[in-house]
Parts: structure tokens; C-alpha cells; sequence
């Protein structure tokens, strides 16, 4: 697309980092705004010409060929040609200094010094100034990471980190191959001065070609270091992977195991399943329940249910009956250790009748939205937790979950009522009939759209019944229809 690109990076705070300083040290336009070769269009810099972060190019403050020249430097600068940047800046500097502008050229002095501190606090590993590519790769079960790090300009300054999933079946010889082709199919016409590698890949001799002779596996000295110290970061990475995921689950544990201190439960409770009923004025009532395994969703354990013994609006008896029917069914189901009830004392109280008839000792509790406190049987006040408290995080985080699941089923149910409620109209055609036409069409405006022809494409649909059909839900137009 005409633009030139740089990367991947892998590390997104070190890109806000390199773009706020390349800001201060090489000021460019970021904005948008659209300027025409032969005019200037607008009369007003933004701010952040008044901050010096950009030299205003849609005002005139700066002409055509020396604002090239600072997108040259930056070019220059995320190449790695640091020293050429600052040879550049030198000159003009000295440019200014001659036509007595001072003030501009104590700006670019001050640049250069910037740029002079970035280049002493890197570590120079090779002394003719062109970029190497260092690549080691670790594997670990199906998991096989990939670091690349990045030599500009003699100098160490960048560590890319890439994942290689589903590597089980694979040695690292032919991960390493298939990442050299992924990563540098697209830029052969920029490849570094050496491809510095652990090990070789699969096919060396071909890959090389490819890549221009670029490719060298070190037997000793400083490359080999280098090409270790790659290795040595991709087997960080994944220690640090599987750290994350040890530290995340037992984050979640203690989450558990805190909710049974706090609560004085009997025993830990690693399943825990929510209850909670949704419906509008006593219609379509139905409840859900879900199931939570140390902290986390087994949404394959999840449950609807359409409530079919109560009529209007009572939370109480449509709770009951769900766990009647859940308890009828338990030898189904994992038995949880808990069960959380989206309520007060009332609801509490109605599912745990249902328990004691059915002689189960399952521990049961409630949340009440309001200040989220929790009520226990046989005690009349309820529990605070306190806002910090990881088991009530897990307690919220079961009651919404539950309470999204019941929203969801209640919505699907009523849009289905309220689409058979208009087809319902149409005398004389079945059920059946009428699935296949929301089946095929989607919705009863898109049924009442649809032309004669459109319908008797549906099997049982003749031009007679097609006619009718349009008719009953186009009242207005019907004598189109003949």
C-alpha cells in the first residue's frame, strides 16, 4: 500500500514507549489531517505543536524537504542506525547554528545527546554496526516457544517472543524450520546481515538458499553465547507460562478455600452450583442453574428450566419446584457441595424445605443483591463479607453468571412465543408448517415480505395456502396477493 512497515513487536508497552520518545526526539505529525501539495488548508497548529512534540507541516511551520528528512531519521533510528541519525542531526544543527537560529539548533543538540544515552546504555556485541537476527526455540510437551532477538546496528535492542502451539508431534529441528519460513517469507528483501540460530532447522541446505545464505548455526564464541541466550529466553518464557497458570488456579482455590472459613462450612466446596429464576409479571417463567469446579465454569454442567407448576409471579415456588426436579435427577448430575440461591431469607428458606424432604445434606446459603449479604440457614442475621474478599468475588461471580443464563433462556423463550403468537393468525396451516417457515425465513416480517413464489419453494406450501398465508398477515394488501 505504498507505506513502510516495521516489526512484528511483540511487546506492546515497549511500542508506547519507542512512540512517545520518538515524539520528543524526532517530532512528527500524528494526527490526520489531510495536506494538499499545492496549499496550505489550515490556519491553527494543534497542541501538540505548542508542546514541541510537532513542527505544525498543515501550517507551513516547516517545509516539504525538512520534514522528509525527520522521516528519514526515523527510518534511520528503527533500523538501528543510530550513529547516521546522529551524523544527520550534526549537520543540521550546524545548518542552524550558521543562519544564528539558535534556539533550533539547541533542539537538535539536545536530540543528539538523547540519542547518544540510548546508544551507551546498550551492551555493543559486534562492532560493524549491521543487524543480526538471533533465534533460539524450547519445547515442552505440545507447547514450543520461539525468541528472537533483535541485533540493530551492533547493538542488542529488541526480544521478540512467539508461541508455537500444538508442537507434540514435532522435533524442534522442524519447529524451528517452520517458524524460519513463516517469519521471513515476507521479508526477503530486508533480511538481516546474519541469522544467527541455536540449532539447525529441517532442510537446512534448501532454507538457506531461500534465505539468501543468511542462516549460520555458531559452534563457539560470542554467536554461540548469543544463540544460548536466545534459548535461554524462550525456556523463561515458558516457565513463566506455566507459573502464570499455577498461580492463576490457585488463585482461584484460595477463593474457595476462603469462602469455607469465612462461612464455617463443613467441607471445601470445590462444586458449587447457583440457582436463579427469571420472568416478567408471571409469564414464561424459567430458571437456571450453574456449576462452578474450584472457581471456574463447567458450562457443560449448566441447566435450564422451564417452570410448568406455577402460575403469576412466585419466586418461592418456582425455586422449589427447580430443585425438586434437580434432586429427582441427581444421580445424573454431579452432587455439589454448595448451593448459592439468587435471594434472601425467603428463598433460603423454600429450597432448603425442598432439601430436607429429600433428605440431602447438601450446604446451601443465599445473596441478596442489595448490600450482597449472605443468609445461612437457621441463622436470623445475615453475613457480611468484606468488599476485598476473594470468596465473595466467587459468590457475585456465580450469581450473575446464573442470573445472565436465566436472562438469556427468558428472552429466547418469549421471542419464540411472540413469533408463533402472530402465526397463530393463519387458520388452517399445523405447527409443523409454521417451524418450517420460521425456519427458513427467520422472522414473521420476513415471512410477511416474501412473495408467493418464495413460499411454495417449502415443502406442504401450495400457491392456495401461499395466498393465505400472505393475506392473514397482510390484511391491508391482501388483493395484491391474487
Amino acid at each position: 500500500d505504498g507505506s513502510r512497515y516495521f516489526g512484528p513487536y511483540i511487546d506492546a508497552k515497549a511500542i508506547r514507549r519507542t512512540s512517545k520518545m520518538l515524539e520528543w526526539m524526532f517530532p512528527f505529525r500524528t494526527c490526520k489531517r489531510i495536506i494538499p501539495d499545492e496549499e496550505i488548508k489550515y490556519k491553527r497548529a494543534c497542541m501538540n505543536y505548542q508542546m514541541g512534540k510537532c513542527l505544525a507541516p498543515c501550517v507551513g511551520r516547516i517545509s516539504k524537504q525538512e520534514y522528509r528528512g525527520i522521516i528519514d531519521n526515523i527510518i534511520d533510528f528503527l533500523n538501528g542506525k543510530n550513529q547516521q541519525v546522529i551524523e544527520n542531526l550534526k549537520k543540521e544543527m550546524s545548518v542552524f547554528a550558521d543562519m544564528m537560529e539558535f534556539e533550533k539548533a539547541a533542539g537538535i543538540r539536545d536530540r543528539i545527546k538523547y540519542i547518544q544515552k540510548l546508544n551507551n546504555s546498550r551492551a555493543m556485541y559486534f562492532l560493524d554496526g549491521k543487524n543480526r537476527d538471533v533465534v533460539g526455540v524450547y519445547k515442552e510437551d505440545k507447547d514450543a516457544v520461539v525468541a528472537v532477538l533483535k541485533i540493530l546496528s551492533g547493538k542488542l535492542l529488541n526480544k521478540e517472543i512467539h508461541e508455537m502451539n500444538n508442537a507434540a508431534n514435532n522435533s524442534l529441528s522442524q519447529i524451528l524450520k517452520a517458524f524460519l519460513l513463516q517469519y521471513y517469507s515476507g521479508k526477503l528483501d530486508h533480511l538481516p546481515h546474519r541469522i544467527i540460530l541455536f540449532q539447525k532447522p529441517d532442510e537446512f541446505d534448501e532454507l538457506n538458499s531461500l534465505l539468501k545464505n543468511k542462516p549460520i548455526t555458531p559452534g563457539r564464541g560470542e554467536k554461540k553465547t548469543l544463540a544460548l541466550i536466545a534459548r535461554e529466553n524462550a525456556y523463561n518464557y515458558l516457565e513463566e507460562k506455566k507459573l502464570r497458570h499455577i498461580r492463576k488456579s490457585s488463585r482461584t482455590i484460595y477463593s474457595v478455600k476462603e469462602l469455607k472459613d469465612k462461612l464455617n462450612l463443613k467441607s471445601l466446596p470445590r462444586k458449587i452450583i447457583c440457582l436463579d429464576v427469571s420472568t416478567i409479571q408471571g409469564s414464561d417463567t424459567v430458571a437456571s442453574l450453574v456449576f462452578f469446579e474450584n472457581g471456574k465454569p463447567k458450562k457443560k454442567h449448566y441447566r435450564h428450566f422451564l417452570i410448568k407448576s406455577v402460575t403469576g409471579q412466585n419466586d418461592y415456588a418456582a425455586l422449589q419446584e427447580t430443585m425438586e426436579r434437580y434432586l429427582t435427577k441427581l444421580d445424573q448430575y454431579e452432587k455439589p457441595d454448595l448451593i448459592i440461591i439468587d435471594g434472601g431469607k425467603g428463598q433460603l428458606g423454600a429450597v432448603k424445605k425442598v432439601l430436607t424432604a429429600h433428605d440431602q445434606d447438601i450446604e446451601l446459603i443465599s445473596l441478596a443483591k442489595r448490600i450482597e449479604e449472605i443468609f445461612l440457614p437457621g441463622q436470623k442475621l445475615s453475613f457480611l463479607l468484606p468488599k476485598s474478599s476473594s470468596a465473595l468475588r466467587l459468590v457475585i461471580k456465580l450469581r450473575d453468571e446464573a442470573h445472565r443464563f436465566a436472562i438469556s433462556y427468558h428472552r429466547k423463550k418469549r421471542k419464540s412465543r411472540t413469533l408463533i403468537s402472530e402465526l397463530d393468525r393463519i387458520k388452517g396451516i399445523g405447527s409443523d408448517l409454521k417451524f418450517l417457515l420460521l425456519k427458513e425465513f427467520g422472522s414473521v416480517e420476513r415471512i410477511r415480505k416474501a412473495n408467493i413464489t418464495e413460499l411454495t419453494k417449502i415443502k406442504g406450501i401450495g400457491q392456495q395456502t401461499a395466498k393465505k398465508i400472505l393475506k392473514e398477515l397482510n390484511p391491508d394488501n391482501a388483493i395484491g396477493f391474487y
